[in-house]
């Protein structure tokens, strides 16, 4: 027997600032695959609960099981976004290269969803731009094409005004715009973080977009993974980063967080790192 979907619970306030898109239901993690193929809710809620008690704004979920088939990851996330959101009160961002499965989730989510993510890309630039005419909220972006991670911020950067354009000529507001500057392993090029931040300097100069970063490619195939992830988080929030994906049941890249926005001024009187001190959220661990 699967577990019953329960109530929404009220979540806690925002704690800091940048936008924390929770990044744990994901089905490329073996024990979320299992749960989506199962329906086992209770599994995918439990996880929910966790990330949003820890301070996360909106969850990312990613059913993509590697079973190949587009209807399947439409009703798989269809489901889940339910399954999520009987759970908590927070939005989802619906993570998926499917125009069928993002379709679903738009449609079984209440509120206003994250879609993520638009690329540049042919067979998923104007699908997933037409499809996010018709609803609202942030739309995650990333400067690929068909041929590609472009390798240098300027060529980046040149895609994203692209994806600015084709975004207004389907009627969305580059405000709706979250640009990733791209996150490539350190271990592969030492350079790479220095590019992923030279781009992000320059969304930040694109008028009215904003920015997000998927964190944790950074240390792929190193030690000390969070070590790394905390420190290049802290490198990205001097930036101007607006929105990260990452682990909020990680105390420490919590806790660093939260101590770069006390530095950089935008935490008055401390008061956001002292709120999340008493409520636990920069507790160590999982």
């Amino acid at each position: 027997m699967k577990n019953i979907i329960t109530k929404p619970k009220e979540q806690p306030r925002r704690c800091c600032s940048i936008i924390i898109v929770g990044e744990l239901i994901n089905a490329s993690i073996k024990p979320v695959r299992r749960a989506v193929m199962e329906r086992d809710a209770g599994y995918l809620q439990d996880l929910a609960r966790r990330q949003a008690a820890k301070g996360a704004h909106y969850l990312d979920v990613n059913v993509s099981t590697g079973r190949g088939d587009e209807n399947q990851e439409a009703e798989d996330m269809a489901w889940a976004v339910e399954t999520v959101q009987a759970a908590v009160d927070l939005p989802i961002a619906i993570d998926t290269t499917s125009a069928a499965a993002l379709q679903a989730g738009l449609e079984a989510h209440r509120g206003e969803a994250m879609i993520n993510s638009v690329s540049a890309e042919k067979e998923r630039l104007e699908p997933f731009l037409d499809i996010a005419a018709g609803y609202g909220g942030p739309l995650a972006a990333l400067p690929v094409t068909d041929s590609g991670i472009p390798a240098t911020a300027e060529e980046r950067l040149d895609v994203c005004r692209v994806i600015v354009d084709k975004a207004a000529a389907a009627g969305i507001d580059a405000a709706r715009l979250y640009f990733d500057p791209l996150v490539l392993p350190l271990g592969v090029d030492h350079r790479n973080p220095g590019i992923t931040l030279e781009t992000l300097r320059g969304i930040k100069q694109i008028p009215e977009v904003k920015s997000i970063m998927g964190l944790s490619n950074v240390s792929y195939g190193l030690p000390k993974r969070q070590l790394i992830n905390r420190a290049f988080l802290v490198l990205a929030a001097r930036e101007g980063l607006d929105a990260v994906l990452l682990n909020p049941l990680d105390g420490g890249m919590m806790g660093s967080l939260l101590a770069a926005e006390a530095l950089l001024g935008r935490d008055e009187m401390c008061m956001q790192l002292l709120r999340a001190y008493r409520k636990g959220l920069l507790d160590e661990g999982q």
